[in-house]
């Protein structure tokens, strides 16, 4: 495994990423505070129901999920270098995720409205049977299925346009392609990355799946596309 002969780039590429993300999550956050000192100055509402704050925060949203897409584009990217025992430095890593974050937000949002529809019948069992004794249960477990195998569904295609740097079309076909040679492996490896994921968000346990259980699921997961990519 090449991550027990040469951790370094691996860790390097998991620093590089929550460094950017911290900046990118500062800069947005920076364009809600000039929203809020320019209204402050022209004396206007600055609630937070007021629609010309809601339109700041939304734009701020936008731009950190937009630029988030490409840095995770670059963090994919970076672990393909490392598999191949380079390490990317940081420059490139913040001029890839620039070139990427078009095509990888474009991903997102076809994702995200198919787990919209995917999800449209348990949000309709907490909206319209709330009242009914275990609907809200059904429809949470039901909901939160549906985000897990719609999101299974275009990881592929998010590694494609990150790891291998495919462009639009291209990574969704290839993702089709590599569920369809592969959804019973591909889909096992993702049970395992979406808890792995999950850990990164606990303190102290994080600091391991960072740096250490992260990089190597999810670099098992580009090796695997990698593979299945060079028969097609």
């Amino acid at each position: 495994m090449a991550f027990s002969k040469a951790p370094f780039p691996f860790v390097w590429s998991s620093v590089v990423f929550i460094v950017f993300q911290l900046l990118l999550f500062f800069a947005a956050l920076g364009i809600f505070l000039i929203y809020f000192l320019l209204a402050s100055v022209l004396g206007l509402n600055t609630s937070l129901s007021a629609i010309p704050t809601l339109v700041a925060l939304g734009l701020a949203f936008v731009v950190f999920l937009f630029f988030s897409c490409g840095l995770n584009a670059a963090l994919a990217r970076a672990y393909v270098s490392a598999l191949e025992g380079r390490k990317t430095t940081m420059a490139d890593f913040m001029r890839y995720a620039l070139v990427k974050s078009p095509a990888t937000f474009v991903i997102m949002l076809i994702r995200d409205a198919a787990t919209l529809i995917v999800a449209s019948p348990g949000i309709a069992l907490l909206v319209f049977l709330k009242d009914v004794a275990y609907m809200d249960i059904l429809g949470d477990l039901y909901i939160l299925l549906a985000v897990f195998l719609v999101h299974f569904l275009f990881t592929p295609a998010f590694i494609s346009a990150g790891g291998f740097g495919t462009g639009l079309a291209q990574s969704l076909r290839n993702g089709v392609s590599f569920l369809r040679r592969n959804h019973v492996y591909a889909l096992g490896l993702y049970i395992v990355f979406a808890f792995v994921w999950l850990m990164n968000f606990i303190p102290v346990i994080q600091l391991v799946t960072l740096f250490a259980i992260y990089p190597v699921v999810y670099s098992a997961f580009l090796v695997m596309f990698n593979e299945s990519r060079m028969r097609w």
